[in-house]
């Protein structure tokens, strides 16, 4: 009795100190469920999670990256920037701070700052380069989830897929902050991009990780699919390299290990390729972000004819572009910042108009193929007509 009225006054002090802004989360997602029920295409709710970084520079030149293609340097001028981060933290929650980059090279200290401020938490997705342990105590009170971006843990492997890594200060940045993001109750992943160069040793991965700590940390291993935005994505095809039988094996055996050692393996690759073994609850921190994540679950749900990304996300690239996803196709540009605010973005003329596509599942073609729309079981099992 006594630890429940202990639990009880835990959780009261937590929704204590989010105050307002626990009001105006739920609040929003109300808003959510009134915007898509109506079909409306001018929306009360507001974006709870952007993604923004002050400028798209990155210190390696991955394949499946189009970074590796020589994309066009991009940066935003700090005094913009700061209005931008001001407007986009009046409702959202969290943020992204990545544009196809590396975050600890772009103004990260003025996003922390901001954060702080506006109460808003990172989802902080990084190659560890620059990610000691004292940078990272610098920011850590505003970290709500930590990614390593990391397709092997083989240097050969590592160096060939991701040019220009300085695999051994990698490996001991990621060393020093795994048990410094467990102490502090921080949620940790590593994403491993599934590709013909690694596609046979993510068994040795899962045990690689469970070897520095990623049990006791609880972190997650995200296996994704690649997206082929890069000109080095085609020599990477799985399904060049391997039959199916073969990556259902390689698969098989890493959620085998995956439960022996006690490491959370989520794969998100289509069809009978997908897996998932939870061997222990992830990390649930109690915090904003959690109740975001929890809201975007119920709305891929109960709404699978709509793509729930557009509905609580919002991208804005170094050049000042606005788009309403993380695929961020050129067809989708809503607006740009310096030319609108985002209020005046969110609910102008192509916003609108997007959302009244959607409702009519008259999907963009950039839509029409994208895992965050087809790749939701519930979408999956509408009929076909419906999904044309």
């Amino acid at each position: 009795m006594l630890a429940s009225v202990e639990a009880i006054r835990s959780a009261r002090g937590i929704l204590s100190a989010m105050g307002g802004k626990l009001n105006q989360q739920i609040d929003n997602n109300l808003a959510y469920v009134h915007d898509l029920v109506g079909g409306h295409g001018h929306w009360l709710s507001r974006p709870a999670w952007v993604e923004f970084s002050t400028n798209n520079a990155c210190n390696l030149r991955c394949v499946m990256c189009g970074q590796s293609d020589g994309e066009p340097p991009q940066s935003m001028k700090r005094e913009e920037a700061s209005d931008v981060l001001d407007q986009l933290f009046a409702t959202a929650t969290l943020i992204t701070p990545h544009a196809n980059s590396e975050p600890l090279l772009a103004d990260l200290d003025l996003v922390v700052n901001k954060c702080r401020e506006h109460d808003v938490y990172l989802n902080l997705i990084t190659n560890a380069t620059y990610l000691d342990r004292d940078r990272f105590d610098a920011i850590a009170d505003r970290i709500w989830s930590l990614t390593f971006s990391l397709d092997s843990h083989l240097k050969d492997v590592l160096e060939t897929v991701r040019a220009r890594i300085d695999y051994d200060l990698t490996m001991r940045h990621i060393a020093e902050v795994l048990p410094r993001a467990a102490e502090l109750g921080i949620k940790t992943a590593f994403n491993y991009v599934y590709m013909s160069s690694n596609a046979s040793h993510l068994a040795g991965f899962v045990d690689w990780m469970a070897d520095i700590g990623g049990s006791e940390a609880r972190s997650v291993v995200h296996v994704q699919p690649m997206l082929y935005n890069a000109k080095g994505c085609e020599a990477q095809r799985v399904e060049s390299a391997y039959s199916e039988d073969q990556l259902q094996a390689f698969l098989d055996e890493a959620c085998e290990r995956a439960n022996e050692r006690s490491i959370i393996l989520d794969v998100v690759l289509p069809g009978n390729l997908a897996r998932n073994v939870t061997p222990h609850e992830p990390i649930m921190r109690g915090m904003l972000p959690d109740l975001l994540n929890r809201t975007i679950e119920t709305l891929r749900k109960r709404y699978p004819s709509y793509c729930a990304m557009a509905a609580y996300y919002l991208k804005v690239s170094p050049d000042g572009r606005v788009y309403p996803c993380c695929v961020a196709p050129d067809e989708l540009v809503m607006g740009s910042v310096l030319d609108s605010t985002i209020e005046e973005i969110w609910n102008g003329d192509k916003y609108r108009a997007f959302r009244e596509r959607m409702h009519a599942q008259d999907y963009p073609e950039s839509c029409r193929n994208c895992s965050q729309l087809v790749d939701n079981p519930d979408f999956q099992a509408m009929p076909d007509s419906r999904r044309a």
